[in-house]
């Protein structure tokens, strides 16, 4: 009995030290956006509001495509270092880094020189909000490059279990960020250009950091990084990566589908306004279970690498148990705090009342999501793409079906829709881990009757 609460313990303790650290990462990043979001409401334009949430979801939709690349590397990176294996470790982030940085410079291109290319899935073509989204997208596309890379930078150390320096990398690259903010919007008169210069600033300072950080550790051989990538070294990362980006494409999919019927509302740019603010409140509470989801696909394969199929198993369980007690917790938090964040988002009334009724959906939101996040987390850690692109795929089809009926005429409907998906993927993903998965009850019983 004694063993057993010290291992829960040990595993408590492995999950805070892993968690934590990713969380406040995590949480840093919609904080700095928020207060962006902040700066530009106060301007008291509506359209700039709905322009700037537009193009930040189309950028966002081109960062989310790539981010298939650290979702991958980090249980690459857990395995190899948990069986220790050093070389091997170094060689997938190399690699990884030397495709990220090929892949984003593509797609800044694109960005830069066609983003209606991409804004056409958010915006209507005859939308007033393009007047300050197609700016804000080709200026904000230059930050493409060193965001991906410093996101792939953080799932390196995330897979070391070292959450700890990608945190101090983060807060400074965003104080960063917090100082340019206000002199670029106001002091220099750029307005909302001025958020996009700001940000390529401190992401690009953060990429660099990053760079030198993981020479230091040991964990990147600069040759590897500057030259093309070997078929030989990109076939793992293309095989499961290919059935990931398809995943990627679904998310895609559900995020632009969402914001376009939230553009279509009305033309006065509120409910979008109010839409882009919901999201920064949402996300602030989100990065939670990003973080969770993180953890989970490292911790799931270091241990399973280390210490066989029970204790990952056992820590699996564990980390479940978090996520039902952080997705209760974050909706309750955000129910109570919402009367004070709308006031520092915006002063537009008709905007703040736009917000309330969708904004009680999105504390359901968070309850239904912290499983969630485990279990892909879970899945993702142990190579298990194919299942997870499925379930994510069918649950596109289940958002779409739901948008096209009355849900999608509201605000409040659309994310009671964007509820349905949640709620059907989080009961799924615990369903595969429950009977399904390589760490299921059933597949252990398997394995124990093949060696007897």
């Amino acid at each position: 009995m004694a063993s057993e609460k010290n291992e829960r313990k040990t595993m408590d303790k492995l999950i805070v030290l892993t968690a934590l650290p990713a969380m406040l990462n995590l949480a840093i990043i919609p904080l700095v956006t928020s207060v962006e979001t902040m700066w530009i409401g106060s301007m008291g334009d509506a359209l700039a509001l709905a322009g700037q949430s537009a193009a930040s979801t189309a950028f966002l939709t081109s960062f989310y495509l790539l981010s298939f690349l650290p979702t991958i590397v980090a249980p690459m990176v857990a395995s190899a270092t948990g069986a220790g294996k050093h070389d091997e470790a170094r060689a997938k982030v190399s690699e990884t880094l030397s495709l990220c940085g090929l892949l984003a410079f593509f797609a800044t291109l694109l960005l830069t020189i066609k983003p209606m290319w991409v804004l056409q899935l958010v915006l209507a073509h005859d939308s007033p909000a393009l007047e300050i989204a197609i700016p804000y997208l080709q200026l904000r596309s230059l930050s493409l490059i060193p965001s991906i890379i410093t996101a792939t930078s953080f799932a390196a150390f995330r897979g070391t279990l070292d959450t700890k320096t990608p945190l101090i990398v983060c807060i400074v690259a965003s104080l960063i960020k917090l100082l340019l903010d206000p002199l670029c919007i106001f002091y220099f008169g750029l307005g909302v250009t001025g958020a996009t210069i700001s940000t390529f600033v401190s992401e690009s300072f953060a990429c660099v950091i990053n760079f030198i950080l993981l020479w230091k550790r040991d964990l990147l051989d600069i040759s590897v990084v500057l030259r093309l990538p070997r078929w030989k070294a990109l076939r793992p990362l293309l095989v499961g990566g290919g059935i990931m980006i398809v995943r990627q494409i679904a998310i895609n999919v559900c995020t632009l589908a969402s914001s376009r019927y939230v553009q279509s509302i009305d033309q006065t740019g509120v409910s979008a306004a109010a839409y882009g603010i919901l999201n920064q409140i949402y996300t602030i509470g989100f990065v939670v279970h990003v973080a969770m989801q993180g953890a989970a696909a490292a911790i799931i394969p270091s241990e399973l690498a280390k210490s066989g199929e029970r204790k990952a198993q056992s820590i699996a369980n564990r980390l479940f148990s978090w996520s039902i007690i952080t997705g209760f917790t974050l909706g309750l938090v955000q129910t109570i705090a919402l009367p004070y964040l709308l006031n520092l988002f915006t002063p537009l009334k008709d905007v703040q009342n736009a917000i309330r009724a969708p904004a009680f959906v999105t504390s359901v939101l968070h309850a239904v999501n912290g499983p969630r996040f485990v279990g892909e987390g879970e899945m993702i850690g142990l190579g298990n793409f194919r299942d997870l692109t499925l379930i994510t795929v069918f649950g596109m089809f289940i958002l779409l079906g739901s948008l096209r009926s009355s849900l999608g005429k509201s605000l409040e409907g659309i994310m009671i829709a964007n509820l349905i998906f949640c709620t059907y993927q989080t009961i799924s993903l615990v369903l595969h881990y429950l009977f399904v998965g390589k760490l299921s009850r059933r597949k252990m019983i398997q394995h124990k009757s093949k060696i007897s």
